[in-house]
This record gives structure tokens, sequence and C-alpha cells, in this order.
């Protein structure tokens, strides 16, 4: 079990066990995240759930092994592809009514664009369940 679902099972937020541990909310979300607790940190969080240095410190290890720190969630990633998008048609768009081009070209490129970034999003799928089966 993972700190953060530790903390959820006492129905704590991160500025609750930030006030409980004495520690800043800052310090809890960076731990949660996967970084390296200092020593003082992981004694306040080892008291504050009744627990010894030892069990927080396995509670941590967990999250290091379950969840790699910086991996974007899927609708984080999701939110930047579809910005991206955003971005290239508008680009082609301007591109098409700056030198005056027939609009079947910008959708066409926009399309080829829409394309190019499904069979990305569909390899990143098949990627990540690959790495959850091999990980079962």
């Amino acid at each position: 079990m993972s700190l953060k679902t530790l903390r959820r099972s006492r129905g704590w937020s991160q500025a609750d066990l930030a006030q409980i541990c004495d520690l800043s909310e800052r310090t809890i979300q960076r731990i949660e995240s996967g970084r390296t607790a200092s020593l003082e940190a992981v004694k306040a969080l080892a008291a504050s759930f009744d627990m010894t240095a030892e069990e927080i410190q396995a509670h941590l290890a967990t999250r290091a092994r379950s969840e790699p720190p910086g991996r974007q969630s899927s609708w984080q990633a999701w939110l930047w592809h579809a910005l991206a998008f955003s971005i290239y048609a508008s680009l082609v768009t301007a591109l098409v009514h700056r030198f005056d081009s027939d609009m079947r070209i910008a959708v066409g490129v926009g399309l080829l664009g829409l394309g190019a970034l499904l069979v990305h999003l569909a390899f990143n799928l098949h990627r990540q369940e690959r790495r959850a089966q091999q990980t079962l």
C-alpha cells in the first residue's frame, strides 16, 4: 500500500496529513510523487500513522515500485495531445488562408495530422497494456 493509499484510507487530505505530521503540504506532495523522504519526514509520518519508520519506508518503497515518478496520467497525456492537435490545425488553417489555397487541402492535411495523432495514441495504449501485462 502506498503512502497515498494509506493517507486516503484514513480519510486525510494532503493538507490534513501535513498538519498532523508538522510537515509542509509540498513535502507530502513530493513524497507521494516518489521523491526520497528525509529521515525526519519518515519519522514524522511514522508517528502520524502509529507505525515504525521501517513500515513507512516499506510504504514509500511500494509507491516507487508501483508507480514510476514523473509519468503523466492518461488524461494529462490526452490533454497535451489535444493541445498539440489544436495548434497543428490552427497552423494549417492559417497557412491555407495566407496563401489562398483551396480549403480541401487544409481539411486533407488536418485529417492526416489527426490520423497520425490517433496512431500515436493507439501505439502508446498498446505499449501501456504490454507493460501492465509484464508486471503481472
